[in-house]
């Protein structure tokens, strides 16, 4: 009875997600693959989106599909939205990314590295083979640029 006991406290233990396993472990701020610009993720309702919010130089939106956002900041555009939250995998799945390299967008992905500090985001058309996976860093505190230390994530 006691093997019983200690086998279906092992089968719970391992089914429910450790506290850094939710979805709110994904907020935060993160470097572009470049290491140029930070953006952030913050969680909105039951979604998940992603703001642009710092570049050592500023630029324009150059490859926009809209001519009329051509002209338009890349700092402060959303470039995700719609993801859906998945539990079971604790991963956010169903979303959209916006490209600026491009101006295109894609379905996407998004999981976290179990050191919790990288962020893999897939990026696709139709089925996620056929896409292309990138990494992000978190932003340690103490690099973030000056003038962003101390910023709230909401």
């Amino acid at each position: 009875m006691k093997r019983f006991f200690a086998f279906f406290a092992l089968l719970i233990a391992t089914a429910v997600p450790a506290s850094s396993s939710d979805k709110s472990s994904y907020v935060g701020h993160y470097w572009n693959e470049q290491k140029d610009g930070i953006f952030v993720l913050h969680i909105v309702d039951d979604t998940i989106e992603g703001l642009t919010v710092w570049g050592k130089k500023p630029s324009n939106d150059v490859n926009n599909p809209d001519p009329a956002l051509r002209g338009r900041s890349l700092s402060g555009i959303k470039f995700l939205w719609g993801f859906s939250y998945d539990r079971k995998k604790n991963r956010w799945v169903d979303g959209k990314v916006y490209d600026p390299n491009n101006g295109k967008t894609y379905s996407a992905k998004m999981s976290l590295e179990k050191d919790g500090k990288t962020l893999k985001m897939r990026g696709y058309i139709g089925v996620s083979l056929f896409g292309r996976t990138a990494k992000f860093e978190r932003v340690p505190s103490d690099d973030m640029p000056r003038g962003m230390a101390g910023e709230a994530v909401e």
